[in-house]
């Protein structure tokens, strides 16, 4: 069973803290969502306005309280510089999905990866059993971030998703357990 907190979690460590999303954070996810990068590479829509930035930002408490999703802003040193979020949930399963995007400014420093490990490490606190993430093929950053968060590769899934141009594309399925307790 998953014991939900009853409000968004905040996770800190010395390098990073994951917060719940603030109206605040509208300008730079706004901001951020431009850098083709991240269009490239995830499903937000585009173009990517302050406005569809509110609405997702105003969303996030209730799809929380629903148990749809976790979406957690990444701050570093008072600056937004990621986004981390565990969606597409099946509680009976104790099963969810990661998704991030960093921004250009903090990419290649392990901040993903270290987000993406802290909540996983939340998930797997709280009951799930397993988590995984998808890229495209060719996103190999994306790929060494879930590596390096302990993600592991598991398959190729043919035809899963969907470029921008409207073709059809595999898709890079990893996952990542709890930790095995060896009792002796």
């Amino acid at each position: 069973m998953i014991s939900w907190p009853s409000s968004e979690p905040v996770l800190v460590d010395k390098a990073l803290m994951l917060r719940p999303w603030h109206l605040d954070d509208v300008s730079a996810v706004s901001a951020i969502c431009q850098d083709p990068a991240i269009q490239e590479f995830t499903t937000i829509p585009v173009p990517y306005t302050e406005e569809i930035a509110e609405l997702w930002i105003r969303s996030s408490p209730q799809k929380y309280l629903e148990r749809e999703k976790i979406s957690l802003a990444g701050v570093r040193n008072g600056e937004l510089v990621l986004s981390v979020s565990l969606h597409s949930i099946h509680e009976f399963d104790h099963v969810g999905e990661i998704g991030y995007w960093v921004s250009p400014s903090a990419r290649g420093e392990g901040l993903a990866s270290h987000a993406v490990e802290m909540l996983a490490d939340f998930a797997f606190a709280i009951g799930f059993r397993r988590l995984t993430a998808i890229t495209l093929p060719d996103n190999l950053a994306s790929q060494k971030t879930l590596v390096n968060a302990g993600f592991e590769l598991e398959t190729v899934l043919r035809d899963r998703m969907t470029r921008r141009d409207g073709t059809q594309t595999n898709a890079v399925l990893f996952a990542k357990f709890p930790a095995i307790e060896i009792k002796g």
